[in-house]
């Protein structure tokens, strides 16, 4: 046994804790009592083995080495980091240079030796090609295990990992037990991967890869850190679950990147907390053509996993590899995830979170679920800032506490979602503190806190103040097909004009329809105050940990606030419900406001107890009625068809960036007078801070000039996926809010 010990380090780069470890050319050090020391050639960064485990060579360390060790020099052939997300517009202190560092590295089909820790792959064999049976061990640091890179293929079977330490970026894949990148596939089977640490996500696939997993299991722990490393460790918007998705955690299993793909086929993946099977910054399927995920016979969740043990109870057992693994949900986060615009489909899957099994945002993105099985403990699908996004459920059976679908847009951030449900069960536990019937589908204004580095959110509901507007929202809808269905379905957006529109299709629906009033309400189900400041997690200096999961000192349950709503049904105001009913059947539980009703026949709406429907509109059989009282048994639809005047206020769009700065967009004529109805918008909020539109003249009309207050408007033309937009407006340096006045004639 020898004593190894880390006196001092030299580094590249000393701004963060984040890089000192990975930045290495130099150390001295002592074995035994005797002083050595080692600088390494140009290019290259140390790396050090203890009894073939990758440690960290950080001063102060001490190591037992009951075998061996060696300080390694590493080749870098891949930085990255300050110029790019998440360190936009980050102090330069804050920053950190990405040095890649990884057991191996295989580039262009060839294994580089000099940029390659090959020492650290034990108990089997490998070469250029594939791995088999081989064991990796790594206990420091943004330290990667097999980066596959350069159209190279690779096979990985049999084989273990097990890393411990924090990553580096998860946007970037600096720590990712096993990465794919630049048109690189990447094979996996019949193996085993364990991290634990903060960002470090064990799977990681970029720019055009392709990474088929099959017979794997995959368990992503949170980190052990205490606090004062977990405070330090940065991008701070990276080690965490960003604050305005409403839930807690500090690490994703998964991240597909770009147009990269991840499919998956009879394998566990579980996460303690954040994300199990996510993507970020994807390329939209409308661009690349390719599913970002594809998940088949998979099993995967939030809480913790250990090989099953007889006659203890799991939430859920799954045999790989002859293994039966014990999974018990837990924790807080989502299973899956989809944004930019990307496609992801499922097939005969098991997912189980405590709070969200899917999270939807930005672009056009889109999820299938087909003969799977769903559990959550709060919302089951959630969507935030889309741009028509569509949720299919076949043959699914879900079971969940709140509410089958949220759909947020409004002031803070618009968006525009649907849902199809055909032939699925969705059942509510009936423990719900926002609504003891369950919420089928809600469209709500939004509570996004904004930017992911954002971390607190101040509670503003006043439905109350509602004013009609002509600002509208592109509709959202839910349609439920070929079944039997439970639940409520609400509106409740207020400072737009959106309509949610409701379709039954060969189905029965039991439950309230209506336009409502929402206000926040906390876990007991009392209605929070507006004023009340939610704040994130970040940490507990009186536990000294940061493990979401751990029993003592773990989350503040401030982030669950976020989306949790109560509604009241109120008269319309911007909030429009159209339903349409074609051989179903509605057996309204409560009086609603509608915008239109369109049935069969008037039997097709029943009670059991005297409701009224108010109603805009009414349509049976193709013929449409005018304003009075219509009546079936215990229901009553009263119709009002009284046209109802909406002062123009020119506002034609409006919302928040990326970086929370206000914007409006509003059109005039040239005599100065509003015309709202002159110009279309198509817009998107980028992670850049920046605002992408086009603008659209209305039949008759032509767009004469486009001014713009607090910010400057560019024509758009570096192509890639914002190609669609014309124009780009740019915040002015510290401003809150951006105006643009658009004149017609």
């Amino acid at each position: 046994m020898q004593k190894l010990e880390i006196i001092s380090t030299d580094v590249l780069n000393d701004y963060t804790t984040t890089a000192i470890a990975s930045t290495v050319v130099g150390t001295t050090y002592k074995v035994d009592g005797k002083e050595e020391a080692i600088k390494a050639d140009k290019g290259f960064v140390l790396v050090l083995v203890v009894d073939q485990a990758e440690r960290d060579l950080i001063p102060g360390a001490a190591y037992d080495v009951k075998e061996s060790f060696a300080i390694v020099p590493v080749k870098i052939t891949r930085t990255g980091g300050p110029s790019a997300a998440p360190w936009i517009g980050a102090k330069e202190e804050e920053k950190a240079s990405y040095y890649f560092r990884q057991a191996l590295y295989v580039n262009e089909g060839k294994i580089n030796e000099e940029a390659s820790v090959s020492s650290l792959l034990t108990g089997g064999s490998f070469n250029e090609k594939e791995a088999d049976h081989i064991t990796l061990n790594t206990l420091g640091t943004h330290f990667n295990g097999i980066l596959i890179d350069n159209g190279s293929r690779y096979e990985i079977k049999d084989s273990s990992f097990y890393t411990k330490g924090d990553g580096g970026d998860d946007l970037a894949g600096w720590g990712a037990v096993l990465m794919a990148d630049n048109k690189s596939e990447l094979e996996i089977k019949n193996s085993y991967i364990e991290t634990e640490g903060a960002i470090r996500c064990a799977l990681y696939v970029d720019n055009t890869s392709i990474a088929n997993v099959e017979d794997t299991v995959i368990y992503t722990k949170e980190t052990p850190d205490t606090y004062e490393e977990f405070a330090n460790l940065t991008p701070g918007m990276m080690k965490r679950v960003p604050f305005a998705l409403g839930m807690e955690g500090t690490v994703r299993s998964l991240n597909v990147m770009a147009d990269g793909q991840g499919k998956f086929k009879n394998c566990v993946v579980v996460s303690t907390g954040w994300g199990a099977l996510s993507t970020d910054s994807g390329t939209a399927y409308d661009i690349c053509g390719t599913y970002a995920l594809e998940a088949e016979d998979t099993l995967s969740g939030i809480g913790t996993l250990e090989v099953a043990k007889e006659g203890k109870e799991y939430t859920a057992v799954k045999e790989v590899n002859g293994v039966k693994y014990g999974f018990t949900v837990g924790g807080s986060g989502y299973v899956t995830y989809a944004d930019s615009g990307i496609h992801n489909v499922y097939k005969n899957v098991q997912f189980y979170s405590p709070d969200y099994i899917q999270v939807m945002g930005s672009g056009r993105s889109g999820s299938a679920y087909y003969d799977s099985y769903l559990l959550s403990g709060h919302t089951a699908f959630m969507t935030q800032q889309t741009g028509g996004g569509l949720f299919e459920l076949t043959n699914t059976t879900v079971d969940v506490v709140d509410a089958l679908i949220q759909m947020k847009s409004g002031a803070a951030n618009t968006g525009v979602a649907n849902i199809v449900v055909d032939n699925c069960k969705i059942n509510f536990d009936g423990s719900s503190t926002r609504d003891k019937d369950g919420i089928l589908a809600e469209l709500i204004e939004s509570d996004d806190a904004g930017n992911p580095g954002i971390t607190t959110y101040t509670i503003n509901d006043t439905p109350e103040d509602t004013v009609l507007t002509r600002s509208t929202v592109a509709d959202s809808s839910a349609a439920f097909k070929n079944g039997s269905y439970k639940g409520n379905i609400y509106n409740s957006i207020y400072n737009y004009r959106q309509a949610l529109n409701v379709t039954l299709e060969n189905a029965s629906l039991t439950g309230k329809i209506s336009s409502t009033q929402a206000v926040h309400v906390d876990l007991q189900g009392k209605v929070v105050p507006n004023g009340t400041v939610l704040n994130a997690f970040m940490g507990s200096k009186e536990y000294d940990h940061c493990n979401y999961a751990a029993e003592k000192g773990g989350m503040s349950d401030d982030a669950k606030l976020i989306g949790r709503f109560r509604h009241t049904a109120a008269p319309m105001m911007n909030n429009l419900i159209n339903v349409t009913l074609s051989n179903s059947k509605w057996e309204v539980t409560g009086d609603g406001y509608l915008n239109s009703l369109t049935i069969d026949a008037l039997t097709d709406v029943r009670a059991e107890k005297p409701v009224t429907v108010y109603t805009k509109a009414l349509t049976i059989e193709g013929k449409v009625y005018e304003s009075g009282e219509y009546s079936s048994g215990n229901v009553t639809i009263q119709v009002d068809t009284t046209e109802v005047e909406i002062p123009d206020n020119g506002v034609v769009d409006a919302g928040q960036t990326y970086g929370n700065v206000v914007y409006t967009l509003s059109a005039v004529k040239e005599d100065g007078s509003f015309d709202s109805d002159s110009v279309t918008v198509k817009r998107q909020n980028y992670v850049d801070g920046n605002l992408y539109f086009t603008l659209t003249p209305c039949g008759g009309y032509e767009i004469v000039s486009l001014a713009s207050e607090g910010g400057s408007i560019e024509k758009y033309t570096a192509g890639g996926e914002l190609a669609i937009y014309e124009n780009v407006l740019v915040p002015a340096e510290g401003v809150k809010e951006m105006k643009v006045l658009i004149t017609v004639r």
